[in-house]
This record gives structure tokens, sequence and C-alpha cells, in this order.
């Protein structure tokens, strides 16, 4: 990949001001901006809810643009099991016909950083030890049931009380502060969506003829059709294969998640098959091995979230708590990890006067980026999803143009290289 300078750990903040952090969750966003912090000698304790970290989640993608960050940070991915990652490939649902193949090229060169496909739990695995390693005060079972902003400090379920200078909060889709940070209610937003997230042994795919290519030659696959598309790529080094059946909730006969359920586990593929049964036979033969526990999500996604700082300056959303996407962009952790970045650059240098300041350009710097994000994601849900007719067929013919008319967002040369080029250090 192209040069970059490794961090070195010295851990002494180059302004001479040395914080005391609460970071509010230990999902990818708040180990990462705990991890950026701390590099730079902050006093960082994150409070994590859960009381065990345990294997969670199924295939992620870490794109050029917070590979470059993981790697100057001196993040180690060498030993992770991981996949290179093709590009994405789009084909028709019902003939498998290949409608684009985008290609990445070489994402070290044209980007500076490699695209990875892993699994979500070795992600965090590799940031957790990180975080560990460079001293961060990682607290499980700590549930925030209350903030003193003014402090500011939180208060845990148990009584503990701990305070801080500044509270990062990294507690996702569901956030209870991101209402505190409004003024008002702000709950996720249903999209209509349901995802079904599938990992299948490569060992069952590599003895079928028809199967076998999608471990040994590792794109993105996106089978479009009408009200649902299919997503399928190998991680792990090609020992396993994520699939992700997307629906429009409308479009599944079978019994729905009921008002206020986020998701569901399944032993039977009975509903996938029903709903499948008209695609192409390699489709119908993933479902076919979909034989083991897997989850049915409902997506949420947010309108712009108007407010990413605290009224006190003494407290920041990041990650999903405050820009939740939907997975069609394939890119809600990589803006985590450019939000970690970001705020921690804007915080090195920072004093206790200067810290509002360093607050508002963080929000001025990452809203616009997020929320074209978030947009992309919206209108790819349409794109992927669109009935067999005249506008599939326009959809199709301009999939394959280098052109701002592309409905891919990253078909479109111009804005890959703002998406994947983009560096959130270098301001």
């Amino acid at each position: 990949m192209a040069p970059s300078i490794v961090e070195t750990q010295d851990l002494s903040s180059p302004s001479g001001v040395k914080f005391k952090v609460i970071v509010v969750g230990a999902g990818i966003a708040g180990l990462l901006t705990a991890i950026g912090l701390r590099l730079d000698g902050h006093d960082v304790t994150i409070l994590e809810q859960a009381p065990a970290f345990g294997e969670v989640g199924a295939g992620i993608r870490i794109p050029p643009n917070s590979f470059k960050i993981l790697h100057r940070w001196g993040i180690d991915l060498t030993y992770m099991k991981k996949t290179y990652s093709n590009g994405n490939r789009f084909l028709r649902y019902d003939t498998g016909k290949i409608i684009a193949d985008m290609p990445h090229g070489v994402p070290e060169l044209a980007f500076g950083g490699s695209y990875l496909k892993v699994h979500r739990a070795d992600y965090l695995d590799v940031i957790l030890k990180k975080a560990i390693e460079v001293g961060v005060d990682i607290r499980k079972n700590s549930r925030v049931d209350k903030y003193d902003w003014e402090t500011p400090s939180a208060l845990l379920g148990d009584g503990t009380r701990v305070d801080a200078d500044l509270i990062v909060v990294a507690d996702g889709v569901q956030s209870a502060a991101r209402p505190i940070f409004q003024g008002h209610e702000m709950p996720p937003v249903d999209t209509g969506d349901i995802v079904y997230r599938v990992l299948i042994p490569a060992q069952e795919m590599l003895s079928d003829p028809d199967l076998r290519d999608l471990i040994s030659q590792p794109w993105v696959s996106s089978w479009c059709g009408p009200d649902a598309h299919v997503i399928g790529y190998p991680i792990r080094g090609g020992e396993t294969y994520n699939v992700v059946y997307c629906c429009s909730a409308h479009s599944v006969q079978d019994e729905e998640l009921e008002e206020g359920e986020t998701k569901r586990a399944f032993k039977n593929n009975a509903e996938l098959v029903r709903r499948f049964a008209g695609w192409e036979p390699r489709v119908r033969k993933l479902v076919d091995l979909t034989n083991s526990t897997f989850l049915k999500w409902r997506l949420y996604d947010l309108d712009m979230v108007e407010h990413w700082v605290h009224p006190s300056n003494k407290g920041v959303l990041v990650g999903d708590a405050v820009h939740p996407m939907l997975p069609y962009m394939a890119s809600g952790a990589a803006m985590a990890c450019e939000d970690a970045a970001t705020l921690r650059k804007l915080i090195r240098g920072a004093t206790h006067k200067t810290l509002p300041a360093a607050l508002a350009k963080y929000q001025k710097l990452r809203q616009p980026r997020a929320s074209t994000v978030q947009k992309a994601g919206r209108a790819l849900q349409a794109t992927y999803h669109l009935p067999d007719g005249p506008a599939q067929q326009e959809r199709d013919e301009w999939m394959v143009k280098d052109d701002a008319r592309n409905p891919i967002f990253w078909g479109h040369k111009e804005r890959r290289q703002w998406l994947f080029g983009h560096d959130a250090e270098r301001f």
C-alpha cells in the first residue's frame, strides 16, 4: 500500500493537556475513538453495558478510507482472517446474468489502503486488544442510567459515578443519549426493509460446481430483484460465505416482527425458501444451505441529526448513535472510524477553553459527509429493489457506465474516489 507513518505510542498529548474522557459503548465506534484519544495520552475509560464480549454479527467490510487510519494507528490486521475484495458484481435475480462488474483495481494504489472483507467479531477482537494494549480502561457490565452534563459524569446502574472532562457517546442506533442532545425524542426510523444475516461454511459450497466460484473469486455479489436483493461474499480467508438477504417487509408473507421487536433468531429456512423460490439456482442453493441459526433484522436509519455536540460542550455523539445507516453502502463502520479519526485530530492540541470549538468543528466536518453516505444508502434501497420494467432496464443500462447517472454510488469514478480516497485526518 501507499507509504504511511505508523503511530509511535508515546501516549503524550501534543498540547500538554490531558483530558479525562468517558466513552459509552464498546462497539467499533467506541473502541476506535478510545484508541485514538489514548494514543494522544488522554485518560480514557469505556463503559460497556454488556457483561462480556462474544462472537456477534456477521460479515463486514473495511474499505480503504478506514484501513489507512487503522494502519496509521498501528492496529495490525496482519493475522486477522480476511478476504481481499475483487470489487462489486451485480446480477439479475432470475437468471444470474451479470449486469455489471465494478472492480476495485488496486485499492492500495488508487486509494491508499486495502479493501477487506472480514467477520465483525474478528475486527472487534483486534481493536479490543489494541485498546487494552494502549491502556484504555474498559469496564464491562457498566450500564449508564443517567448523565450529569455539567460535571460531566455518567451515573451507572449500580450507583457508581464516573467523572470526566468529556463524554463520547457511542451507544448505537437505539441511542438513549441522542434525544438528550436534541432536546426532543428522535427514535430511529423503520425503513420498511428487513434483512436475514447468514453465515455458510465454505466447504459446503466448494463441493458444488455452481457455487465454488463465489468462494474462489471473491466478488461482492449482489443479485437484484423486485422488492429484494441478496448480497454475498467470502470472509475469514474464504472459510465462510457471508450472505445477507434483504427484502421489503411487505413482500415477506410470513409472520412479521412484532412492534418494537428489532431482531429474531431463526433455525428454520422455510421463510427464505418461500421468499426466494423464483430466484436463480445459486440463490436457491444458498437458501438451502442456510440451515443453522440466523437472524432476521428490522432495518433502521435516521434523518440527519441536528446536534452532534451536547449544549454543555462536554458531550459528543459518534458512530451509529448519530448517523445510523442502511447496510447498502457498506460504510457504517467506516464512517465510525472516520468519526474517531477526525475527533482525535481536533482534540489533539485542544485546551479546556478551546474544546468547545474543536467539538463544533468535528460536527461541521463530519455531518455533511455522513449525511451524503446515508442518503446514498437510501437511494440504493430503491435502486436494488426495482421490479422488472422500463426503470429496471434503464438502471441496468447506466450501471455499466462511468457517469454521474450511474445509480450505484461507487460505479462513478469521481464518487468512488470521494468515498474511498478520503483521509479523515487530513484537513
